[in-house]
């Protein structure tokens, strides 16, 4: 039922004070100490300030991506907006139904906010011309991108350089000034050709550190961590927390 509550509350985005409050979760999906005390965390802050919704990044379930209704039940009663990773694959069906979004690419917006969720583990042609098209029709005051495989990244997969051959040229193109990404257990901060990445996957999934420091790093994290993003027409905040609700890091853009 509070489910339910909540996805009907999701189609209300556009009530003043609540579309401009995003959490941001990624790799959360996994049986690990730290996972209930990231999801405790959030929660905690929807209390004091809710969310209008929540961003997952991807592998929202290992390891094969089947739904686990006790880990959705310990995260704040709102919309949830998915991406999808290479653990959610096999599930992929189970969890377009129980998200309620028709496919794995998709855009959504949040007054001053519109999100571009990408689609990783097939990035086609046909995906590359839908998203162009989004990122050309949007009017949006902020649009960010929000996919499972960073395009740069310090961490042991190191950043997918196919995507970012196909996507960068599109970021840059169309102003968009901030990627967010899960796929590495770690948190990290990088900026490249005038954008920002945040690669946010310590939401549940077992930690892991970096291999060989990308030039592009301003900031890294081996913690537990999810993100919160506040927009206004001329600012955007973003700021990453670890499980114990204390900030890591904290970025302002501005138009």
């Amino acid at each position: 039922m509070r489910r339910l509550l909540a996805l009907f509350l999701g189609l209300a985005l556009g009530l003043p004070g609540l579309a401009q409050r995003l959490a941001v979760l990624g790799d959360w999906g996994a049986e690990t100490p730290h996972r209930p005390l990231v999801a405790g965390a959030i929660y905690e802050q929807h209390r004091q300030k809710p969310f209008a919704a929540l961003l997952t990044l991807g592998d929202n379930f290992y390891p094969r991506g089947e739904p686990v209704r006790r880990y959705l039940d310990e995260l704040p009663p709102v919309r949830i907006y998915p991406a999808f990773g290479n653990h959610d694959v096999p599930a992929l069906a189970q969890q377009l139904e129980l998200f309620g979004v028709e496919g794995p690419y998709y855009t959504f917006r949040l007054e001053n906010l519109e999100v571009f969720v990408v689609y990783s583990e097939h990035f086609s042609q046909a995906q590359r011309r839908w998203l162009e098209a989004a990122l050309k029709a949007s009017k949006a005051p902020w649009k960010i991108l929000a996919l499972h495989r960073p395009l740069y990244s310090s961490g042991p997969h190191g950043g997918a350089r196919s995507l970012r051959q196909s996507i960068e040229p599109l970021l840059i193109q169309y102003r968009v000034p901030l990627v967010l990404a899960g796929h590495e257990h770690s948190y990290e901060r990088l900026e490249a050709r005038g954008i920002v990445h945040i690669v946010s996957g310590g939401g549940g999934a077992w930690l892991r550190g970096f291999l060989s420091v990308h030039p592009q790093s301003k900031v890294r994290r081996q913690s537990p961590n999810y993100l919160t993003l506040e927009a206004s027409a001329e600012r955007l905040l973003v700021t990453a927390y670890n499980e114990k609700n204390e900030m890591i890091d904290r970025l302002e853009l501005k138009r």
